[in-house]
């Protein structure tokens, strides 16, 4: 379904010029309250870090570091378990590093808000 949804956005941009990837959505908490949200500075976060820059995506959003090496455990405990049977950790885990995640992701958002609010620091503008 993803390889569909991939293919079909390459096939657009190709044909018609249209980059569905460059377009830009407003954040409606941010539009409404004028604050940042909890996923505030995620997508930049993202391109960052798929551009190799480290240090800018853990100042636009540092729990996404932490989900991706999460992710990629995961993945490689999954492909482990699959291939060779091999299971070390046990099955509450998962449920854990979520809730790591969004500790951190409270945390972050706190942190940016403050620095708003209290200092007038807007984070991404």
């Amino acid at each position: 379904m993803a390889l569909g949804i991939c293919i079909a956005a390459v096939l657009l941009y190709f044909c018609t010029g249209i980059n569905i990837l460059g377009l830009k959505y407003p954040c409606l908490f941010n539009k409404f309250t004028h604050l940042c949200c909890p996923g505030c500075g995620g997508t930049r976060a993202m391109r960052a870090l798929l551009h190799g820059e480290i240090l800018k995506c853990i100042y636009d959003y540092p729990p996404l570091i932490y989900g991706v090496v999460v992710y990629v455990a995961f993945m490689v405990r999954c492909f482990l378990y699959k291939h060779f049977g091999i299971r070390k950790s046990p099955d509450g885990a998962v449920v854990k590093h979520i809730y790591i995640f969004l500790a951190l992701m409270i945390a972050q958002w706190i942190v940016k808000l403050v620095a708003q609010l209290a200092f007038g620091y807007y984070w991404f503008i």
